[in-house]
């Protein structure tokens, strides 16, 4: 039991390694507008000695415009939202961006998940620290803060007439899950009922009874299949569905082609997802359900 749960680990680790050395870790200050000065102290140490520009906006709601706002002085309903050129559905998506993701670079998927679905789109920063440390948060988490953002965000509309749909891409997913497992010692059945949840390529693997949740796999896609809901023994949610598919970012930039990058980008994901109100139709009244796209 040891040695598999070594063998386990040790492939998560170099899978999820393979992600955060290839994705986009670039940070341009200049392209922020923070609500406020951020010292020296309040920066977290890395590890090696090392130290991210980045990881200071772990937690920070992300709006229109890369605008920064502390969850812990801001409601999430006060962020203005990246709107999509055209809206077809006003209820706004909260959106808990992957490892190795700085702020510009989740503004750019912010945008991108606005137009592909045509709602409003507020994101919960999930910061990165770069590289290795990365991959040891979702083995050994060290890191909460996004998980107290996200926790505040949804009390903010339980037993409201808000609906937000939660969204999370890759490692946001393993953020998502831990909350949703921190409110289920806080709210009802029927007050986790309220949410809804969906992850992309997602390093959750167990998530809580109550909220409504749809997950999409790619079946190329490591991540889901070593650290999320195709992980055997993994609990994606009761009455959950669980959509996979088989497809490539082919036409790639070159600067960022690796056949990891192919079949986990974002990009990859929005564009075979239903909306959630048509892939909740899919949902059994018990237990989960795997459906492959291709076959729709």
């Amino acid at each position: 039991m040891k040695t598999t749960n070594r063998l386990f680990f040790g492939t998560t680790f170099l899978s999820l390694l393979m992600f955060t050395s290839c994705s986009d870790t670039s940070f341009d200050e200049a392209n922020l507008n923070t609500t406020e000065s951020l010292y020296e102290s309040d920066k977290i140490p890395l590890l090696f000695g090392d130290e991210s520009e980045d990881i200071q906006f772990d937690g920070y709601y992300v709006g229109a415009d890369t605008l920064l706002f502390d969850h812990q002085t801001t409601s999430i309903l006060d962020v203005p939202p990246v709107y999509p050129d055209i809206i077809t559905n006003d209820e706004p998506i909260w959106f808990v961006n992957g490892a190795g993701t700085d702020v510009a670079k989740q503004y750019k998927n912010m945008v991108e998940i606005a137009e592909f679905t045509g709602r409003p789109v507020v994101g919960i920063h999930n910061g990165t620290k770069e590289g290795i440390a990365d991959v040891i948060e979702i083995i050994l988490p060290t890191n909460e803060t996004v998980e107290a953002a996200i926790e505040k965000s949804v009390l903010e509309i339980i037993d409201t007439e808000e609906k937000v749909l939660l969204l999370g891409h890759s490692q946001g997913a393993y953020h998502l899950a831990r909350s949703l497992r921190s409110l289920e010692n806080q709210l009802s059945n029927n007050q986790l009922g309220q949410l809804m949840v969906e992850t992309i390529g997602g390093a959750g693997m167990w998530f809580p009874r109550g909220p409504q949740y749809i997950h999409y796999a790619n079946q190329g896609d490591n991540v889901p299949k070593f650290h999320g809901v195709l992980t055997p023994g993994a609990l994606p949610g009761n009455r959950s569905v669980i959509f996979t598919f088989d497809d490539e970012w082919y036409d790639i930039p070159p600067e960022i082609d690796t056949p990891f990058i192919r079949v986990h980008a974002q990009i990859v994901y929005l564009r075979n997802r239903l909306t959630f109100a048509e892939a909740r139709t899919y949902a059994p009244l018990f237990g989960h359900k795997k459906i492959n796209l291709d076959n729709l």
